[in-house]
């Protein structure tokens, strides 16, 4: 009688076998993987690691890149998918007539926002982040078929969805009012014309928040043993987790950009242009502050500072990009952007230039192949060439967010045209591996190159495509007797945000300078109470960084009762204009 194996072999193809005979063993499965990879072939561009052009190869033996391209989207699926368990929750609680409290929501919406997204980025209680990802997705979407099917029995398929569209139109009947002759608004203190504030844009809102939370858990995770090293910052080259936050932070800054929610006849130049200083100063000034204290505590001896000189620069930091991306961006944006070109045009020409100057010799001299020590940092410019050499990034960034902000208004958002933008955002890696590098260089975070900016611009249209689709999903189980869930605490106006999101994306920037400085505290207490930090690993660590994340939540919450950016930042320009 035949064995399996010989019956299997039957029926395999003549390009299975090895000589005159067929593949057996480990033959047998090479044959096969031999079949299949022209198949394959596309999506292992993806895969591999992309090796840049020589003289960098020579870095390559001590440092080499680490691809996670798709890795950081599948890492960020929970985030979307836990949108829609958030929803289902808030109905399975509606539906059972249990009204819960603003905070108790919130509190509850953290546990299933941000308890997944930790089990992801640790290596406990789960190793294989993937398996974990597609297995709290797949509940999600069990769960949430499961509330339809309960609504459809209990109460039919009817719902009440909210009114998308409110306050959409108030720009244009902001300036229609005043083509009729009624007069506008003046403030009384700075004698400028108060415009109604454009309409609360959930999409965008929810991008900010989830950047917010991401980035405060994987600046503090890093430093513990539990850190998945997959996620971590690469060196030169590299697809990696945290190589998005820089990146997604200019991509707000561009979503809420002059003329990204209002017509252009609506914008007062001057007046935006003084607003966008004086952020960018607000930032410049925190960057200030992180030198500062950096350089104190070098000095002091007292820890050592993790943050290499090669990830921005001497003295450069992520608020200076900010800053440089905030104040550059909106006068481009007003000055020199013409009307008749789209800015994600802009961000191509911006793109195109810097390929050029990379190419011409400057990602040479910044990323200074072959040297183990740091040359040409005697001067000002060599200690923060990381930094500067950047600042065409973050336009090209900026310019794609201005987009994406134009794109995603409330009464006109749709998932078409970002699925084609991210297509064909994604297609810059392949064409970078076919080319082996040598006239696209493959993502680099320090030199903020066109193909690190195509990844930020897929994963950011994935991520909005997911949320828009999530939401829609979730507008199927609304009910009349919604919870105050999603329910804002200014307006009281019912949104598609969850309420713990909306909390997170007005405190903004306190947030984050909040998770920067409970690091630090945090990182301190531990290395006074346990000296060998390794003993920390596994489930204390996992409620170490649980309980980090909470006490920034809730300083960073308390600390909004007193003060705001926002608050600081209309202080200043009323004092100013008074002045």
């Amino acid at each position: 009688m035949p064995t399996l194996q010989a019956v299997v072999q039957q029926k395999l193809p003549p390009e299975l076998r090895i000589g005159s005979r067929l593949a057996t063993g480990q033959g047998l499965i090479d044959a096969v993987k031999k079949q299949w990879k022209p198949h394959l072939f596309i999506l292992n561009y993806f895969r591999v690691d992309s090796l840049p052009r020589p003289p960098f190869t020579r870095e390559l033996t001590n440092k080499p890149p680490r691809s996670k391209y798709y890795e950081t989207f599948l890492c960020t699926c929970v985030f979307i998918f836990a949108i829609l368990l958030v929803r289902c929750v808030d109905y399975l609680l509606t539906s059972r007539k249990l009204r819960v409290l603003p905070r108790s929501a919130t509190w509850l919406q953290f546990c299933i926002l941000t308890i997944p997204f930790t089990v992801c980025v640790l290596d406990f209680p789960v190793k294989n982040y993937a398996i974990f990802s597609l297995t709290f997705n797949a509940i999600c979407v069990a769960v949430y078929l499961g509330c339809r099917l309960h609504k459809r029995l209990t109460q039919g398929a009817s719902s009440t969805p909210p009114d998308l569209e409110a306050g959409a139109q108030t720009d244009a009947a902001f300036i229609k009012a005043l083509e009729n002759g009624q007069q506008a608004p003046v403030d009384a203190e700075t004698k400028q014309i108060t415009r109604p504030p454009p309409p609360y844009n959930d999409l965008l809102a929810i991008y900010r928040s989830i950047v917010y939370i991401s980035t405060a858990v994987c600046i503090f995770a890093r430093d513990q043993p539990c850190w998945n090293n997959d996620f971590s910052k690469t060196h030169s080259f590299g697809t990696g987790l945290m190589d998005v936050g820089i990146g997604c932070f200019v991509v707000c800054i561009g979503s809420l950009g002059p003329t990204a929610s209002r017509r252009i006849d609506s914008v007062d130049r001057s007046q935006t242009l003084r607003k966008a200083a004086l952020q960018s100063v607000i930032l410049t000034a925190c960057g200030l502050v992180k030198t500062i204290s950096v350089a104190v505590i070098i000095a002091a001896k007292k820890i050592q500072y993790d943050a290499a000189w090669a990830e921005y620069g001497v003295h450069w930091n992520a608020f200076y990009s900010l800053a440089v991306a905030r104040g550059l961006g909106a006068t481009l944006e007003l000055l020199a952007l013409p009307r008749w070109l789209p800015p994600l045009g802009a961000a191509l020409i911006s793109a195109v230039c810097h390929e050029a100057l990379l190419a011409g010799g400057l990602a040479q001299l910044v990323l200074a192949p072959g040297q183990q020590q740091s040359h040409n940092r005697s001067n000002p410019i060599g200690q923060n060439r990381e930094g500067l050499a950047s600042i065409p990034g973050l336009i090209t960034l900026y310019f794609c967010g201005l987009q994406l902000g134009r794109w995603l208004k409330p009464a006109e958002a749709a998932p078409g045209r970002l699925l084609a933008l991210m297509a064909a955002a994604a297609a810059v890696r392949p064409l970078t591996m076919a080319s082996d590098g040598f006239w696209l260089l493959p993502e680099s975070r320090r030199l903020m190159n066109p193909a690190y900016c195509a990844w930020l611009l897929a994963f950011s249209c994935f991520f909005l495509c997911g949320v828009w689709l999530v939401l829609a999903a979730g507008e199927r189980l609304r009910l009349d007797g919604d919870s105050t869930a999603f329910v804002h605490e200014g307006t009281g106006q019912t949104r598609l945000t969850p309420i713990h999101l909306q909390q997170v994306d007005s405190a903004g920037l306190l947030y984050f300078l909040v998770s920067n400085l409970l690091t630090g505290l945090f990182n301190l207490i531990i290395i006074w109470l346990v000296p060998n930090r390794e003993s920390l690993d596994g489930a204390p660590c996992f409620v170490i960084v649980l309980s980090y994340t909470m006490v920034t939540f809730s300083v960073s919450r308390l600390a909004t009762r007193w003060f705001t950016f926002r608050d600081l930042q209309t202080a200043l320009m009323r004092r100013f204009w008074r002045a």
